[in-house]
């Protein structure tokens, strides 16, 4: 039996480590700013027995550029946002984190609307649509006959 002795030096144990750690920073970085762009804009979705609400903030976006089309169970925003930030000669950004540019965000409702009574309202950066409920999806309560 030939036993062989190797010295490890711990230093070259942490120099692949700190490559390692590298390497999931870069892998991490590319991910979340994929996902930062797909879940743009930021949004909530609720409902109950009547009606879907859903709202979304949209600073910096002007609502007549803004799009929004439904299609059997299927909400989707388009739109572009400006970052408001002055521009010209001797201007210097220092920082942005704001997105801007086109956006396009799709989500799938809960159940069918009534498109002809779908509202959308913009105020102050948030806008709000309610999706009224298709009555033939509404929870129907079922008498029950004794005998």
């Amino acid at each position: 039996m030939n036993l062989r002795t190797t010295s490890l030096n711990p230093w070259e144990a942490l120099t692949g480590l700190s490559e390692l750690q590298r390497e999931m920073n870069r892998f991490f970085d590319r991910g979340m700013a994929t996902n930062r762009s797909t879940r743009f804009p930021l949004l909530n979705l609720s409902s109950d027995k009547d009606e879907a609400l859903v709202t979304a903030e949209l600073p910096g976006v002007d609502p007549q550029e803004l799009e929004i089309t439904h299609e059997n169970r299927t909400l989707t925003l388009h739109g572009k946002m400006r970052d408001g930030a002055p521009e010209g000669e001797g201007v210097v950004c220092h920082r942005k984190e704001r997105m801007t540019g086109e956006f396009t965000r799709t989500i799938t409702l809960p159940f069918e609307v009534e498109e002809e009574k779908v509202h959308a309202k913009y105020d102050k950066g948030i806008l709000t649509i309610t999706l009224p409920r298709a009555e033939k999806t509404k929870p129907k309560t079922i008498p029950v006959t004794a005998g």
